[in-house]
């Protein structure tokens, strides 16, 4: 059913897709009332019978003319849309909203069911979108009747005025214009938290009430507006980074889209001290690779003994079990970790192996950082598969080993198509003296194992004691 105008027509699920509880409900009393499976009588149906829910319902009866009067109109309606349709009917509104509530009440009469809807306010202007559900009843001549219920979900205001202004990144709510033919051409800014304010550096009055592409130089870019039109049509999440032009240093602004019935969320984000840190990150990286670039071209014997891992700077296999030997007297406790990028094959897949390689730095990454706070050693056996050895009892390992677990989470991977949620799983083991590195290792391994059958983004530690040894060899390539 097409309207220039945002509008929604269920038939099933209604309570699920209610913001009122009173949706279900009511629905559940109207299924009730249907006996034999007709439709119920409007002298058993009707808004004496329903007092609890009277000030939001409504009763509508055919004109004959394809229109429907309103021979009751409850005053909570009324108040909350500072009008009264009492005695008017649905001719008396104009265009795509006339059109969408004769052609649901048609539709409803039509299939003797009822129907539950979301259509955007139109004149309302505290009320945001409004959820109705419309339950066709039989008058006495034999004439189709509609009870319906008819709550505004409105933003709770106060609430969440008093929750973004404390917010310190910034928070812009957007409602779609829209063209005649129902194209958006612009959206208008419904509402705007202080730190927006700050972080464009323009005053609220300047911003609420006013059109985004003519709201300042940032908000006015094209490509936040290519965006932001996507999100509204396609309703999906978009990010976009921003270039700021001032007088004294560069500064970023991140803005994440998140589509909002007829409109969408903006949230921003200074992002200028992250982006400097990625730049001093790649230049340092870019010096590693080319001190590796020299080493490796030293000589044959010098790449055969080389420890490092070319692309994480960890310790590589041969480095990380000669590590392990240097450490087989040493430190009272000790733990052995085992860390897996989740789901790596799809990313490699996906996305193609120099994000795939991005994705290895960045978990290797956190890994390297997480074993330097302790003193420990991180090192890279293969693939996505890293180790690391820890001079601390399980427990603080476990507690370390799980902040690097969230700070992995958090930290999506660049890619030319966006950002991509990156995650991984770890095993820990206890590795008293005289017990094997190998026996150590396959503990961590099947305590890995457990975090990814588990559903995987998840630390767990063995509760097996180590004991005996095993080959090396025993370590294969994981099911992921």
């Amino acid at each position: 059913m097409p309207h220039r105008l945002f509008c929604e027509v269920h038939d099933n699920d209604f309570a699920e897709r209610a913001q009122s509880p009173d949706i279900g409900a009511l629905y559940a009393l109207y299924q009730s009332a249907c006996h034999g499976g007709g439709l119920p009588a409007l002298a058993d149906f009707d808004i004496r019978t329903l007092q609890a829910y009277a000030p939001f319902l409504m009763r509508l009866e055919p004109t004959g003319a394809g229109s429907y009067s309103y021979a009751y109109y409850g005053v909570g309606i009324a108040a909350i849309a500072d009008f009264d349709m009492t005695g008017k009917s649905t001719a008396d509104f104009e265009g795509p909203l006339k059109a969408f509530f004769e052609e649901t009440y048609a539709r409803a009469a039509a299939e003797k069911k009822a129907l539950f809807t979301v259509h955007r306010a139109i004149k309302a202007n505290l009320v945001h979108t409004w959820e109705r559900l419309v339950m066709p009843v039989r008058m006495e001549s034999g004439t189709t009747a509609f009870i319906v219920y008819n709550r505004p979900r409105a933003f709770e205001q106060d609430f969440l005025r008093s929750l973004v202004n404390v917010l310190p990144d910034g928070i812009i709510a957007l409602r779609t214009c829209r063209q005649n033919d129902g194209v958006p051409f612009d959206a208008q800014i419904i509402s705007a938290n202080p730190a927006a304010a700050v972080l464009l550096n323009r005053p609220l009055g300047d911003m609420e009430g006013h059109l985004l592409r003519s709201a300042g130089p940032v908000l006015s870019s094209e490509s936040l507006w290519a965006a932001v039109l996507a999100s509204i049509v396609e309703r999906r999440k978009d990010t976009i980074e921003i270039l700021v032009n001032t007088t004294d240093l560069p500064v970023y602004l991140r803005f994440q889209i998140t589509p909002l019935f007829d409109g969408a969320l903006l949230h921003m984000a200074d992002i200028t001290a992250l982006k400097q840190a990625n730049i001093v990150l790649e230049r340092e990286q870019q010096q590693l690779r080319n001190e590796i670039f020299r080493q490796r071209h030293e000589g044959d014997v010098l790449r055969g003994l080389a420890h490092a891992d070319p692309l994480t700077g960890a310790l590589n296999r041969r480095g990380f079990f000669a590590a392990a030997e240097e450490w087989t007297d040493k430190h009272r406790q000790r733990t052995l970790v085992a860390m897996d990028i989740d789901c790596f094959k799809q990313v490699n897949d996906r996305y193609g192996h120099m994000v795939g390689d991005a994705a290895i730095q960045q978990a290797g990454a956190v890994l390297i950082d997480a074993a330097g706070q302790a003193d420990g050693v991180a090192g890279r056996l293969g693939g996505d598969e890293f180790v690391c050895m820890l001079p601390l009892p399980l427990a603080d390992a476990m507690t370390l080993i799980e902040q690097a677990r969230v700070r992995i989470s958090i930290s999506p991977v660049p890619s030319p198509i966006g950002p991509i949620a990156l995650t991984c799983s770890f095993g820990l083991a206890a590795w008293p003296r005289g017990t094997s590195i190998d026996e150590a290792l396959r503990q961590a391994d099947t305590a890995l194992y457990a975090a990814k059958a588990a559903g995987r983004n998840q630390t767990r530690q063995s509760e097996a004691r180590p004991a005996g040894a095993l080959s090396r060899t025993l370590r294969s390539d994981r099911r992921r």
